[in-house]
């Protein structure tokens, strides 16, 4: 599955969207303030960083491991 960063949520995870569906997928290891850049967040997070958070922006806030390989489109 292919994702886009999305945004920061209200934890402060980087959240990233399945260009295909609504999951949303994300960090709980890396968390970022509202100010930082996209560019910044993609030099950091890789694709065995993303874990699956849900189906809407800011739910589940532990996160649970991805049924499929995850690839970041740039």
């Amino acid at each position: 599955m292919k994702v886009k960063f999305e945004g920061i949520d209200d934890f402060n995870r980087p959240i990233f969207k399945d260009i295909e569906s609504n999951r949303r997928y994300g960090s709980v290891d890396f968390l970022f303030g509202y100010e930082a850049s996209e560019k910044e967040i993609l030099e950091t997070i890789t694709e065995e960083d993303l874990l699956y958070f849900g189906n809407h922006f800011g739910c589940e806030p532990m996160g649970t491991p991805p049924i499929n390989t995850i690839k970041i489109i740039k």
